[in-house]
């Protein structure tokens, strides 16, 4: 999924370094999937659950949910606020 984030792509998720008629979906992230601020980390758990999985003490990055197409912060760590920023 990366790929098709950072590379134009076709109807089949296919990936090509250029945009033409066959690839003409994306890039969506053109320098690429940014780090999230508290580890300063930018990989990406997939799951496909429908439902937000508890981030752990040790989780990094990003989340992912393709069922319902969700992006969270994959940290158990909370804002000034006390809201955690999975929440967010």
């Amino acid at each position: 999924m990366q790929e098709q984030l950072k590379f134009p792509s076709n109807a089949a998720g296919q990936t090509c370094s250029i945009a033409n008629a066959v690839y003409r979906y994306g890039p969506y992230l053109r320098q690429g999937i940014p780090a999230e601020p508290i580890n300063n980390d930018s990989a990406i758990a997939f799951t496909n659950t429908g439902t937000m999985t508890a981030p752990t003490t040790e989780g990094k990055g990003w989340a992912y949910d393709s069922k319902t197409g969700k992006f969270y912060m994959n940290s158990a760590a909370n804002d000034p606020n006390g809201k955690a920023y999975s929440a967010h």
